[in-house]
């Protein structure tokens, strides 16, 4: 039976490791941090090294807060299947020992075509707040990017080759390293962007991803967001589903409104999701690593990158899981 003192650990995505954002984090309570991979790679050498790993963790734990995930920002030559990719790919396998030897966890990355960004907007929300929401018409009249390869070599077909080729190598060395690795959905999520194939846009796409290439370390980031934004998602089932496999290595708690292809990133009460439920999903699942708020509203007098909208999430993140452990405590008894 499931703990009734169930908790994972709560974590915020974060820029920087300033002194303000160190305090802030520790002052709410935040035990670890989602940081970009660029502060462990001040040079721009394209991975990291033990050294700037342990110097972020060092950094951190001032603060009595850890390093919960980083995220790897992994070459469009690896996924686009390009002259290049092993050694971008090296390059990738030797910044995971680098956070191995760090205590690091788990590693995030992403793996776009193309990240469909064009077809984000702005739109008022409560009480003059900004919101983020997504609109595919805006996107179906772009033409193909120059940049990318040609049309033939993006196709769904080619994609999971490509994916394939690059989890054979960086899964087995995760596993003896003893990091696991987090790949966030595709979101935007059309199945097309600028022409390429995107293949992680679906519940379906996510699932193949995970017994795409076996092994502990191959799991996924779980975005509530980019989850619900599939239409006819049960979210609860969906977190059972890669919960049970124990495939969920960080998550995203966030509720947005609609579904694609027209959907706003809402604040996290206002949205279609039963945010209780979700919490117990993961309660259920025995879900023991990170857990973070994303993609906050900006408020109109808000503190640098949205210190108050994330304070706001994780005092509603705090009465979730404090809710879902009175039930479970009122059931036992």
């Amino acid at each position: 039976m499931t703990n009734v003192t169930w908790k994972p650990k709560i974590c915020e995505n974060v820029p920087d490791i300033s002194d303000r954002t160190l305090r802030w984090a520790a002052q709410l309570g935040i035990e670890a941090l989602a940081l970009p991979g660029r502060l462990a790679d001040p040079g721009g050498k394209g991975y990291w090294t033990a050294e700037t790993c342990q110097g972020v963790a060092d950094r951190v734990r001032a603060y009595g807060l850890e390093v919960g995930i980083m995220m790897f920002n992994l070459s469009p030559l690896v996924v686009w299947g390009r002259p290049g990719r092993d050694k971008a790919i090296e390059h990738m396998i030797r910044s995971i020992q680098a956070a191995a030897s760090a205590g690091y966890p788990v590693v995030e990355y992403n793996f776009y075509n193309h990240r469909a960004v064009e077809g984000y907007g702005t739109r008022p929300g409560r009480g003059g707040a900004l919101y983020t929401d997504y609109d595919d018409m805006r996107m179906r009249s772009l033409p193909r990017l120059d940049t990318m390869p040609p049309e033939e070599e993006l196709t769904e077909q080619q994609s999971w080759e490509h994916c394939r080729y690059f989890l054979a190598a960086v899964v087995p060395a995760a596993d003896a390293a003893g990091v696991r690795l987090a790949c966030h959905p595709n979101d935007p999520p059309p199945p097309t962007s600028r022409s390429a194939a995107q293949v992680l846009c679906n519940l379906e796409g996510m699932k193949k991803l995970v017994d795409l290439v076996p092994g502990t370390a191959n799991g996924i980031t779980l975005c509530q967001g980019s989850f619900c934004e599939w239409p006819g998602m049960d979210i609860v089932a969906a977190i059972h589903y890669f919960g049970s496999r124990d495939k969920i290595h960080h998550v995203h708690y966030r509720n947005p409104r609609g579904v694609f292809p027209n959907y706003v990133e809402t604040f996290v009460d206002e949205g279609d999701t039963n945010m209780l439920r979700a919490m117990a999903a993961y309660r259920d699942v025995d879900y023991r690593f990170t857990l973070c708020s994303d993609h906050v509203p900006k408020l109109t007098d808000d503190l640098a990158f949205g210190l108050i909208g994330r304070a706001y999430n994780h005092g509603y993140i705090k009465a979730m899981i404090q809710a879902v452990n009175a039930s479970r405590a009122a059931m036992a008894r």
